[in-house]
């Protein structure tokens, strides 16, 4: 083969190659071009904090529901075309409801048996309700946020709670956001587990009402037995204790629930957009938890006294 023909062929292949490295290229580059997630900052606010701030437009902040958790949410965008967030979604699990302590009721029953903290298996430039049942799941919202190259959007979503009673409800939420202009650039993002009161403040007994309830298990025994009575039980949280036993169980079933606040709470502080609240119900629960061991003496007192036989 003559050489000017074999050069002739290899420039070609050449010109093929070249082509089909530059259509290669373009389509990565076009790809790339995308919007991206690169950033997605997610803290636990209180509404209240939010419609606070400086400049806050009231409007925009309309759907945020007061004394429940709001998702801040920061998203940021790393790509080279606007991006666009069509979804959120939030996964449930983990729920916790610590209910209150009952008041005490003396029965003429046999049988004995602790009960517990129960643990229920049930089941920004714009603001969202998102209203779901409380039991562990997924649950989407549709959002439109267009955020452009290099820049980030802030939003707000309330999380509702529809069962959850006030100052007893904890749940695990994890925040999963979508975005893309079509299904094969979408992209997604994930924030950490977090941990958030469903309702409200916490809510406890004080020591105070615990004394006071001792007492009167004391007392009751008493008329009811003067003598002391095997077949008198104490009734509370849908457990039946018995008479022998039931003052102490009452103080430990108390200790139990603060510790089990304390111990929610301090995980609620690792997302907290403000940790003041929360430190202040912490600081209470830790003098509570402290008068836990005169609550203890003042059982062994009635009994001493001859108030309890």
């Amino acid at each position: 083969m003559p050489v000017e023909v074999i050069v002739s062929v290899v420039g070609g292949l050449a010109a093929v190659v070249a082509a089909a490295i530059a259509a290669w290229a373009t389509l990565r580059a076009r790809r790339k071009l995308d919007g991206e997630v690169s950033c997605l900052d997610v803290r636990v606010n209180e509404s209240e904090a939010i419609l606070a701030e400086q400049g806050a437009d009231v409007h925009l902040l309309s759907e945020l529901i007061p004394d429940r958790p709001a998702l801040d949410i920061t998203v940021s965008n790393d790509g080279d075309r606007k991006l666009l967030v069509r979804r959120i979604r939030v996964e449930l699990k983990g729920l916790l409801h610590v209910p209150p302590v009952d008041p005490p009721t003396v029965l003429r029953l046999p049988g004995a048996r602790m009960g517990g903290v129960l643990e229920r298996r049930l089941g920004p430039s714009g603001s969202y309700a998102l209203n779901f049942p409380l039991q562990q799941g997924s649950y989407g919202k549709t959002v439109n946020h267009l955020i452009d190259p290099g820049d980030s959007d802030r939003f707000i979503m309330s999380l509702v709670a529809t069962e959850a009673e006030q100052g007893m409800d904890f749940y695990q939420v994890r925040l999963l956001i979508e975005g893309g202009r079509t299904r094969k650039a979408r992209n997604r993002a994930a924030s950490e587990p977090m941990m958030v009161l469903a309702y409200g403040p916490p809510s406890w007994e004080s020591p105070i009402v615990i004394k006071e309830r001792l007492s009167q298990i004391a007392d009751t025994v008493r008329e009811q037995a003067p003598q002391g009575s095997a077949e008198l039980s104490v009734f509370f949280n849908s457990a039946l204790h018995p008479n022998a036993t039931g003052m102490e169980d009452y103080v430990a079933f108390y200790e139990t629930k603060l510790e089990i606040l304390t111990d929610s709470l301090q995980a609620c502080l690792k997302h907290a957009a403000d940790e003041t609240h929360i430190w202040g119900w912490l600081n209470k629960l830790k003098r509570d938890l402290a008068e836990v061991e005169q609550l203890r003496r003042h059982a062994a007192d009635l009994r001493a006294s001859g108030r309890h036989p």
